[in-house]
């Protein structure tokens, strides 16, 4: 026996909602403990509380294990998830697993041997090696493409988000870094280059995030700010020579980082949409890509007010002025496709309905006004209407198929009481 929906069902979908908010709760709690535990590190890097050699261990190690926590959150969530999510997780659990070794192997020669860490180094092959795997686990998150017409606007508009934090990395310290006499120039480059690129692909992948990826991506976007501000400001300060033994506050970047990412991993699934279409972008996600010109913006002001603006980031300016231009043009011209796109359904839905209301109506009142109707004909009549109908059942289908499947019409229509076509007998009159 088939149970009424939202009826009999109503237990079991009011229990999984009260799971699923129970989960959120918890959820909340862990964000909670991360803000607090990551406040409560960065203040002991900041006063050194328990003393220099103390902090120094607390800071690797507590790095390393956030790392640690982070890939098993990401291999639990791989075990859980299916087809490109499962890759996904994978691949992420195998970066923070290559960053958690980079960041032992580091602890070795500060904690474990007292001595200050060679650079470059084996730590930096785990760090580095992780950025690949990273770059290719995002990647595997991304959705169909929504809210653009083809699948080159998104690599355009990659193009824009790298430049646009390439333009804020080099007012924040990444000239710096360049214009430095290092003899690990390319590899103090190295780091902030591979968070630009991280960023640009977990941007691109939140533009094109499903219902269920949203809270995900965001967080894994917080994660991974976190910690490229830690890379950039460790980048700076080993071109300047100045990144200590004790570190810097900022390292905290990295333990909160990969503490995001952990949660990003464990985030509650959402309930599916019940909708048979695509939902909507969220504005945020709309506009996270823009929101990088903001930041780009405010390099070039801090560079300006600084003195240090250059030909360089005067050229990258210049740039994203063009492909921005470029980019509304297409816009516009898509947005006018649409419309005429649009006006050209209407047109041709009207003719189509009026054409079929014709038919409908001749047969009516053919048999309306038919004297003597025998049931042949009023079967012949009667199909004749139910092909006109159908016709216009499958237009309407193929329609809102093309409009992205919402609302989509049943395709059977309730049983009605009617009279047997027998009662309509020869002879009779309709």
């Amino acid at each position: 026996m088939n149970r009424p929906r939202g009826l009999l069902n109503f237990p079991f979908t009011h229990g999984a909602l009260m799971a699923l908010d129970g989960r959120r709760r918890t959820f909340a709690i862990l964000i909670a403990a991360v803000a607090l535990i990551s406040l409560a590190y960065a203040l002991n890097i900041r006063y050194l509380f328990f003393g220099q050699h103390a902090v120094t261990a607390i800071d690797d190690i507590g790095e390393a294990v956030a790392a640690a926590i982070a890939s098993g959150a990401c291999a639990w969530a791989a075990s859980r998830a299916r087809g490109k999510d499962r890759l996904g997780w994978a691949l992420m659990g195998i970066s923070a697993g290559l960053w958690a070794a980079g960041e032992v192997v580091w602890s070795i020669y500060e904690v474990g041997l007292g001595v200050q860490v060679p650079y470059p180094s084996l730590a930096d092959a785990g760090f580095l090696s992780a950025v690949p795997f990273a770059i290719a686990g995002i990647r595997a998150f991304w959705s169909d493409a929504r809210g653009t017409s083809a699948r080159w606007r998104i690599w355009f508009d990659g193009v824009i988000v790298a430049l646009a934090l390439t333009s804020t990395a080099w007012g924040f310290g990444l000239r710096s870094v360049w214009e430095s006499n290092s003899t690990t120039k390319l590899l103090d480059l190295a780091y902030p280059v591979g968070d630009i690129l991280i960023g640009t692909v977990l941007i691109l992948a939140i533009r094109r995030a499903s219902h269920q990826q949203k809270g995900r991506m965001a967080l894994l976007l917080a994660g991974v700010a976190c910690y490229s501000i830690a890379d950039s400001a460790f980048s700076y300060l080993t071109a300047q020579g100045a990144f200590g033994s004790v570190g810097s506050v900022l390292d905290t970047g990295w333990f909160a980082g990969f503490l995001l990412i952990a949660l990003a991993a464990i985030y509650p699934d959402a309930p599916p949409k019940t909708a048979a279409g695509q939902a909507p972008l969220d504005l945020w996600q709309l506009a996270l890509p823009w929101m990088t010109l903001l930041l780009a913006s405010a390099g070039d002001l801090y560079s300006a007010l600084t003195g240090h603006e250059n030909l360089f980031q005067t050229f990258l300016t210049g740039i994203l002025a063009l492909l921005l231009t470029v980019n509304m043009i297409l816009e516009r011209r898509e947005f006018l496709d649409m419309l005429i796109e649009i006006e050209s359904s209407h047109s041709l839905l009207s003719r189509e309905f009026k054409t079929a209301l014709i038919g409908i109506k001749r047969f009516s009142a053919l048999i309306r006004d038919a004297e003597r109707l025998d049931i042949n004909e009023a079967r012949r009549a009667a199909a004749d209407i139910h092909g006109e109908a159908e016709r216009l059942d499958r237009m309407l289908e193929e329609m809102l198929a093309a409009d992205g499947g919402e609302g989509a019409i049943p395709t059977t229509a309730p049983e009605t009481q009617r009279a047997p076509i027998g009662v309509v007998e020869a002879g009779s009159t309709y």
